[in-house]
């Protein structure tokens, strides 16, 4: 009996051994013992978010904006990349027309930024292209005294005019992007654009 126990404890001292020999090895490898990586978690979720952002731009480059929607919605579940994923779904709904959303959009990223002049002209271009020429008419007006050198402020001011048909104000207008901008690449097409309107 004697010999059977030493015997046995020596077996069981050699797979002890052996197993304190692998453990650095089975930590490392096995996924389920493995010791996890402090913030490896995070750092994965961040990265998922991140992808979904680039599948986002790259339908939105395609013009696939259906698409690009859905994956700035889900971008937008990351608090990191919230706002410029917002700011690019907003992008979306103006090129599929989606006038009501885009205003509601642009409006809240007006609200977080609110001398942001490019986030004022989409403002006013929504309402023109929704049919509120009026209230497009006031926001290009008022634009156009915030920012005098931004050409393309006052041709969209001038062709809003135009849609409304106040012929005045829109020669007034036109008048003023000639002297201004005289190189303008859009005057020709523009100042067509006035004839055919005032010779109706």
């Amino acid at each position: 009996m004697k010999l059977k126990r030493l015997f046995w404890d020596k077996r069981v001292g050699l797979v002890t051994g052996l197993l304190l020999l692998a453990f650095p090895y089975i930590s490392c490898t096995s996924t389920k013992f493995a010791v996890p990586i402090p913030g490896k978690n995070d750092s994965v979720v961040s990265n998922i978010y991140i992808e979904y952002l680039n599948i986002a731009d790259n339908y939105f480059e395609l013009k696939k904006y259906d698409k690009a929607e859905t994956y700035y919605k889900a971008a937008m579940d990351n608090q990191d990349i919230y706002w410029n994923a917002y700011y690019k779904l907003a992008k979306c709904y103006v090129y599929e027309a989606k006038w009501d959303d885009a205003l509601d959009a642009y409006e809240a990223l007006l609200n977080r930024d609110s001398e942001n002049i490019s986030i004022q002209s989409s403002i006013a271009y929504i309402y023109a292209m929704s049919g509120n020429t009026e209230k497009s008419i006031e926001a290009y007006s008022a634009l156009i005294q915030k920012a005098p050198d931004q050409s393309e402020l006052l041709e969209n001011y001038i062709c809003v005019l135009i849609a409304a048909e106040k012929k005045d104000e829109a020669l007034e207008q036109y008048t003023l992007l000639k002297e201004k901008f005289p190189e303008n690449k859009r005057l020709e097409e523009l100042g067509k654009q006035f004839e055919n309107v005032t010779t109706d």
